[in-house]
This record gives C-alpha cells, structure tokens and sequence, in this order.
C-alpha cells in the first residue's frame, strides 16, 4: 500500500449495513508512500496515526503517473488474481433465523465454481446477525475449497492417469 498526502484512506466495515470510514492522508510517515499515515476522519474531524489493515484502501487524490517500474514483471514469478463473490441471504421463520451463503469463482478457469454454507440461529438464541453470516460465509469458502480441491485431483488423473496423493 502506498499514499501521498491528499489521498483518501477508506476502511471497509465488517457489515454491509455500516458506511466505508474515510479520511484524508495528512501525512506519510513510512519511505515511499509506505504506512503508517496520519489520518483526519471525515465522520469525526479527529487526526490519528493509523496502520492500515486488510481491510483498508488507498484511493487516489490525482490519478497517477504510470511508471515503467509498476509494470515490470518480477523475474521468474508471474502472479494471478482470483475473484470470489459472497453473497449472503437469510430467510425467517418462527424466531428461527437460517443463513444462506454461497461463494463462487467468477474468473478464469474456475469460473462458476461454488460452494455453499448455511447457519441456523435458534429461537432461543440472541440475535446477533454477523454470527450467522460469519458461519455460514465460512462453511461456503470451506466448501468452495473442497470442490476447488477436487477439481485439482481431476486434472491430476486426467492428465497424468495417476491419483492425486495429498501431501
């Protein structure tokens, strides 16, 4: 990740029901853009030393310059990127609380590769929503692995005749 004063930092919230956070990079204080920032929040107006986490971003104030460096490719290695879209459904019925979640492949090869989780909140249960996204997200990525697995042990086969061993 790196910043330049003026850039706006968004941190993604762990529920779809609370904003993204955002704020302005008032100061850079890593070498080259590297964190840690300062950051004045725009919800709040407060200044904070922040070290940015997964869940964060760095959204350009002025597009920037590509440089020839940014496209070099490291020698010996090339790198691939995955899409896995999540959606999460749930359905009520009498105090019981079912959570739906599918996660699914949406590029290259394995496109259209699914796996699926559920979570049950009983009626006796505090309702506490991100519980049952967070089982039921879990159990599909789990169950996505499985077949993603499994797709692995098919090309095996298919293209040395021998079973796939795990190790």
């Amino acid at each position: 990740m790196r910043a330049q004063i003026g850039d706006r930092l968004i941190v993604e919230r762990p529920r779809d029901d609370l904003p993204a956070r955002e704020g302005v990079v008032l100061r850079v204080q890593g070498e080259d853009g590297a964190p840690p920032y300062w950051v004045r929040w725009l919800d709040e107006g407060r200044e904070a030393l922040v070290y940015p986490g997964p869940d964060a971003r760095i959204a350009p104030a002025v597009p920037r310059q590509a440089r020839a460096e940014d496209y070099r490719p490291y020698r010996g290695r090339t790198t691939k990127r995955m899409t896995v879209d999540i959606t999460v459904s749930e359905e009520h019925e009498n105090g019981s609380v079912r959570t739906l979640a599918t996660a699914e492949m949406s590029s290259g090869t394995w496109a259209n590769l699914r796996g699926r989780g559920e979570a049950r909140k009983h009626p006796d249960d505090v309702d506490i929503p991100e519980i049952g996204d967070e089982l039921a997200v879990s159990r599909a990525l789990s169950d996505l692995a499985t077949r993603l697995r499994q797709a692995a042990a098919d090309d095996i086969v298919d293209h040395t005749g021998t079973p796939w061993q795990s190790t």
